[in-house]
């Protein structure tokens, strides 16, 4: 009884053991483990993602029609959980540009990240006068490496005019961080 009550005394003294030092070159909260800064940090990182999907439009001066859309967003993350971000799309079969402006609010479980989002928007085709929306979404994305993640993102446009036009984007998108 003695033996094995002085093998996990051992045992224990072992595993308490401390831990060798090692460098933090940073400030306060900055330090990964005992090796400094993490270079692959989620916080204080831009970021591009390009996205491709379907846009449907609603109105009540036309039919509904679904068109295809692509785009281009660029932000920066200032913690895991929050970032700003600018972005272009364009609307393919009708002509029209949307160049929007906003926030993004994640939670992240690896390997997903889900995340709202909320953006101001002008809506500018080709033919007619720019207005101005609001954009809230939803989205899910897989974390594929530290710097490159793969989602879909679903999106409700309320711009204002006299007839109220509306769009729905569903897109895939691929985010890759700085």
């Amino acid at each position: 009884m003695r033996r094995i009550a002085l093998i996990a005394l051992l045992a224990l003294a072992v595993g308490a053991q401390a831990a060798t030092p090692g460098r933090t070159d940073g400030p306060e909260g900055s330090e990964y483990g005992k090796g400094g800064y993490h270079y692959k940090a989620q916080y204080g990182r831009f970021y591009t993602e390009g996205f491709l999907g379907a846009a449907m439009m609603e109105s009540k001066a036309e039919d509904t029609e679904t068109n295809l859309i692509t785009g281009l967003n660029a932000g920066y993350m200032v913690e895991e959980w929050l970032a700003f971000q600018v972005g272009f799309a364009r609307i393919l079969e009708q002509n029209i540009n949307l160049y929007a402006g906003g926030v993004r609010s994640a939670y992240v479980s690896r390997p997903f990240n889900y995340y709202f989002s909320l953006d101001a928007e002008l809506y500018s085709p080709e033919i007619g006068d720019t207005r101005f929306g609001i954009v809230p979404g939803v989205g899910a994305e897989v974390i594929l490496s530290d710097r490159v993640r793969a989602g879909l993102r679903f999106q409700r446009d309320f711009i204002f005019a006299d007839d109220m036009i509306h769009i729905n984007r569903v897109t895939a998108k691929i985010q890759v961080d700085f």
